[in-house]
């Protein structure tokens, strides 16, 4: 659904390419730009842990989104880096990025910033609201409904990805190989959108918490939501997806 290669064509135009030494000094943390490795790799340091004193680290290699989520909130980074190799960059404006976000429409938004909002560990915003208005009310009668019993799993780690869900009501969780819990989700959030939109087999599973009513949105009802966003909306989604897993491995790393 979500061509990588092919995006990364499309807002060719709109992007320039770079080349960082190993030595240079290079701000990674300039909140002006964002950037997408295309070789060489990058170690990102999470928050330290307050009980080991250790901050756990995820190595960043081709493909992988450098900034995206600060450029689209136009908030500071927290994360710190540290370069290993040379490194050749795709260079994006924060600007560019925001201009387009801002026009997207509801399901495409709602899915920025609810990643956003993961990545960042916030609450649930009223973007969410605005999904449940503007495609949820209008799409009702056509998505699928799944009920699950408390401690039932919604889906297994290595699952083939064919589904998205929305929380009409209850509580789950998500969860690594090890059963340690990544994320609780509520009422009015989604989940299962990282895998869904490359086809990789799912990285963590999901557990209902409480008794819980499921909306079931399929991929070919996202296909035909996110095909009708540009180039450089569609690449955001797929990049905020994998910096999700990024954040989730680093908290996962942090509990340790």
């Amino acid at each position: 659904m979500l061509d990588f290669e092919t995006l990364l064509h499309q807002v060719k135009n709109q992007t320039k390419v770079i080349e960082v030494s190993a030595d240079d000094q290079f701000d990674f943390v300039d909140r002006d730009y964002a950037y997408i490795i295309e070789s060489g790799s990058l170690l990102v340091v999470g928050e330290r842990n307050s009980g080991t004193g250790v901050s756990p680290t995820h190595t960043l290699e081709e493909n992988d989104p450098v900034g995206f989520a600060e450029a689209i909130a136009a908030r500071p980074p927290k994360l710190k880096f540290k370069q290993v190799t040379d490194l050749t960059l795709r260079q994006f404006k924060s600007s560019d990025i925001r201009k387009f976000v801002d026009r997207a429409n509801v399901f495409s938004k709602t899915i920025i910033k609810y990643s956003i909002g993961r990545i960042f560990a916030q609450t649930r915003t009223s973007s969410n609201l605005a999904f449940e208005e503007g495609f949820i009310d209008k799409n009702y009668d056509l998505l699928k409904k799944r009920r699950v019993a408390r401690d039932e799993e919604v889906f297994k780690i290595g699952s083939v990805a064919k589904d998205m869900f929305f929380i009409n009501k209850g509580l789950v969780q998500v969860v690594s190989r090890e059963m340690k819990v990544i994320a609780e989700l509520g009422v009015g959030e989604c989940f299962g959108e990282s895998a869904l939109f490359d086809f990789r087999p799912r990285t963590y599973g999901v557990v209902a918490s409480q008794n819980s009513d499921l909306l079931v949105i399929d991929s070919e009802q996202v296909e035909i939501e996110v095909s009708k966003e540009p180039a450089i909306v569609r690449l955001a989604v797929l990049l905020l997806v994998k910096r999700l897993e990024v954040m989730n491995n680093l908290r996962l790393l942090q509990q340790n």
